[in-house]
């Protein structure tokens, strides 16, 4: 294949943190022309990873062919809907270049149908892929695999041969067949259901659209609706009588999925990941059908948009998610155009409109910075990734040529004003704060953890900025004998204020050995207010303290630079060039312009540049520590470890910190005492503190 990879956007390893992207708004052809190019670009960068033939001439594959896991049938599947979408819709392909796709994707499908549990070959590790009656755990995913296959083949379905056709028409009958004779499953806490019925719907969808004369077609639709009313359910579902398709809600669906909120738990903690996919499998259903020119069943769109309200109020201004207990995937490797897309689309959703245009080209700029690799800087997973990527953007694309152009798209003040303002996720355990200028949480569950992301108008050069850490904001010791590290909670609470919230709470941390009473604060637009105290239960030997961290971002993605400013001036920290931890001297420091902090008690700020990209969520991380000490200290049962104080303003100068840290002082009253502090956008105010 030829395709030449469109550099205009390529950028310096290590360019100025405010100058890394340029986004503009895009009409609907530069949109479309956009997922053009990074559709052929990735399908030209995969090139590497094909291999043929495999057991005869007409077959190959990419990835490694494995029976299991995701570089196996699933990195086939969905470059083969990457090739066939191009081979529908680009109509500006040469004919080499066509030739070369259909060859690839025709060897490929032979490869995965002759593969399959149903066929007379094996993959490379000797094993074949596919469901079967006895469910097991190499076939836990091959209902997905199937559904991405074959809509890649469906693309194209003209130009397969009888065979290939009926090899098709075999698996996933084969597949559905199975799906047809089990109940789905429902889980509520920690390990929810929803994206893997989802995942499921495509499978059964196509079967019954490209299909239509198998004797099974109609239990397969049955089996499909079924599965879309069990992806995004609630406990409420079982007591709605609400006729759905034909039967009650209460008919179809067998148990929740989603808490009453629509938030969802996957991985032991509330994952905004999942609530994305989860979603998106209900709108490619609707894609299918719509594609096929039959209607869309009700249930493709059941709590589809309930979902996408309380998910928008995570979705920062760039598309990407708030994560307020932690991620544990690649932070910035899973987008949502998938979604973004068809309900900017079919919904006509316009702040969906507005997030796919912005997430699209920070995507094709991180492609081009990995010069065609749509797994993005930092990522360890190859080839996978990229698949994965290049099927949201060829479900993105098919979109737009499906549905037609979306809806209008919100203005960014507009988008600000929607979003806007303090929820509380009760069911998961956090509370939020969204303003024009911040994202501010608290978790009391699952993770114990704040996060504050500054997210003003302004920056769409750079939004990458704060990275979600373990014991973000509430910090962590390091006693010496280490010993038991857990942390409980004893008791919190939260409440909503005219401007903002507060939350309080009492843990235990390191396996009880200490108590820590904390108390954090959400004003306004721009400020943050973190407290604490933290007590020995026990003689202790404090080795280390990490108070009150906050994840910078800081590597390609990024721009590469963060520059450090204090009353001594300013020190660089390149992500290239690692430096020892640098201690501030004062009481305030500021990160780009972007975030400041001012330190009215505590053990003094040092910034910690980050080693290399972390394995997992594949971001190099500074940490900024606003209350920090190696140097090992005895504290008695009863002592104060720690008392820390520290306010927090986003989108701040260094010069207006400076000014700002000048108001900031603790008086001592006989009720206690009181933090005094001015406010970023004006106005004096005044907290009580612990």
């Amino acid at each position: 294949m030829k395709f030449i990879l469109s550099l205009l956007l390529l950028l310096p390893a290590c360019a100025p943190a405010k100058d890394v992207y340029q986004i503009h708004h895009l009409s609907e052809r530069d949109i479309l022309q956009t997922y053009i190019s990074v559709l052929r670009d990735a399908c030209h960068h995969a090139e590497r990873d094909w291999k043929g033939p495999a057991f005869d001439a007409a077959a190959g594959y990419w990835g490694d062919g494995v029976s299991g896991g995701n570089e196996g049938i699933r990195t086939i599947a969905s470059m083969v809907l990457a090739c066939g979408t191009l081979l529908k819709y680009d109509d500006g392909l040469n004919a080499d270049d066509r030739k070369d796709l259909l060859d690839k994707a025709t060897a490929a499908i032979r490869y995965a149908t002759a593969t399959h549990v149903t066929g007379t070959q094996k993959c490379t590790d000797g094993k074949h892929w596919g469901a079967t009656a006895k469910f097991g755990p190499e076939s836990w995913q091959s209902g997905m695999w199937t559904g991405t296959l074959a809509f890649g083949a469906w693309l194209m379905w003209d130009k397969l041969g009888p065979d290939l056709q009926q090899g098709m028409e075999r698996v996933v009958a084969s597949e559905d067949d199975i799906l047809t004779g089990r109940k789905p499953p429902n889980g509520l806490w920690l390990d929810t259901k929803a994206e893997e019925n989802g995942w499921e719907v495509p499978s059964l969808v196509l079967g019954e659209l490209i299909f239509p004369k198998h004797p099974h077609a109609a239990a397969w639709h049955e089996t499909a609706v079924r599965y879309m009313m069990n992806t995004l359910c609630t406990a409420d579902d079982l007591h709605d009588t609400n006729v759905v398709d034909g039967r009650a809600v209460n008919e179809w669906v067998g148990g929740a999925n989603l808490q009453p909120d629509f938030t969802l738990e996957n991985h032991n903690i509330f994952h905004p990941s999942y609530v994305g996919c989860s979603s998106y499998f209900m709108t490619q259903a609707a894609m299918y059908y719509t594609y096929a020119g039959q209607p869309i069943p009700q249930a493709a769109s059941h709590h589809l948009m309930d979902t996408w309200r309380m998910f928008q109020t995570i979705i920062l201004p760039w598309g990407e998610a708030a994560y307020p207990q932690g991620m544990d995937w690649e932070l910035h490797g899973l987008p949502f155009l998938n979604l973004f897309a068809t309900l900017g689309t079919h919904e006509k959703d316009p702040l969906a409109a507005r997030m796919e245009e912005q997430n699209l080209q920070y995507i094709r700029a991180w492609q081009m910075m990995r010069h065609g690799d749509l797994a993005i800087p930092g990522s360890r997973l190859g080839i996978t990734r990229h698949s994965i990527n290049a099927e949201q953007a060829s479900y993105g694309f098919l979109a737009h040529k499906i549905f037609g152009p979306p809806a209008r798209e919100l203005t960014v003040r507009a988008a600000a004003a929607q979003t806007q303002g303090v929820r509380e996720y009760r069911y998961v355990d956090f509370i939020a704060h969204r303003t024009a200028k911040k994202f501010a949480s608290f978790s009391w569950k699952n993770r114990i953890m704040g996060m504050l992301i500054p997210i003003g108008e302004g920056h769409e050069g750079n939004p990458e900025f704060t990275v979600p850490i373990p014991n973000g904001m509430a910090g962590s010791f390091e006693l010496t004998p280490r010993g038991d590290i857990k942390t409980s909670v004893v008791e919190h609470s939260w409440k909503i204020t005219h401007d903002g919230f507060e939350t309080t709470g009492t843990l235990l941390l390191n396996g009880g050995r200490l108590k820590q009473t904390l108390k954090l604060t959400s004003i306004g637009d721009n400020t943050v207010i973190y407290q604490d105290r933290v007590s020995a239960l026990s003689d202790v030997s404090v080795a280390q303290e990490r108070g009150v961290p906050l994840g910078i971002e800081n590597d390609e993605i990024s721009g590469g630079v963060r520059v450090l400013s204090d009353q001594d001036g300013q020190t660089i920290f390149e992500w290239q060039k690692h430096q020892p931890p640098a201690a501030v001297r004062g009481s305030w420091a500021n990160v780009d312009g972007r975030l400041g902090v001012v330190v009215a008690a505590g053990a003094g700020i040092t910034y910690a540049e980050g080693s290399g990209y972390q394995p997992g969520i594949s971001v190099c991380t500074d940490i900024l520590y606003n209350s920090f000490f190696a140097r090992p200290k005895q504290f008695k049962a009863g002592q104060e470890v720690a008392h820390r104080v520290v306010v927090l303003y986003v989108e701040v100068t260094s010069k207006k910190t400076a000014a700002l840290a000048q108001s900031v002082r603790i008086e001592n009253k006989p009720d206690g005492q009181v933090l005094h502090f001015k406010l970023a956008d004006g106005g004096k105010a005044e907290l009580p503190l612990l």
